[in-house]
């Protein structure tokens, strides 16, 4: 008879584990987003994300349509991927990464239609989804 009542507590223990990540998870995510939101909102000028292209001058402007559910985390920075769409339509992914300072986020890189830097953090090692 105490093995039912260990096992029981042993299960809600367990469980309760799982919610407080699950929780934790969900504040991190939700204070991820925000960070994101804020920072494009003063990246933006005229409602668009200017990306100029260093190898040949142009300036491209860019529209945020969705966020990718998938968090992906380096010791203490996270990275978030989203699409974006340009005037004319094409679409470019875009890897944004995040670090926390004195208990604030911060987007410290953007990368726009560049993955094989995160392609090559991810092949490393380095790189792996948050869970």
């Amino acid at each position: 008879m105490t093995r039912s009542p260990l096992s029981a507590l042993l299960v809600l223990g367990l469980l309760c584990a799982t919610g407080a990540e699950a929780q934790s998870l969900n504040e991190l995510r939700t204070q991820l987003q925000a960070t994101l939101q804020r920072s494009l909102g003063r990246s933006m000028l005229g409602g668009a994300l200017p990306h100029v292209d260093l190898a040949t001058g142009a300036v491209t402007r860019y529209y945020p349509t969705e966020n990718h559910e998938i968090i992906l985390r380096m010791d203490d920075i996270y990275v978030m991927c989203a699409t974006l769409v340009s005037e004319n339509g094409d679409e470019a992914p875009v890897d944004y990464y995040i670090a926390e300072s004195d208990g604030r986020f911060g987007v410290i890189r953007m990368e726009i239609d560049n993955r094989a830097p995160l392609h090559a953090l991810m092949d490393a090692g380095r790189a792996a989804r948050l869970e």
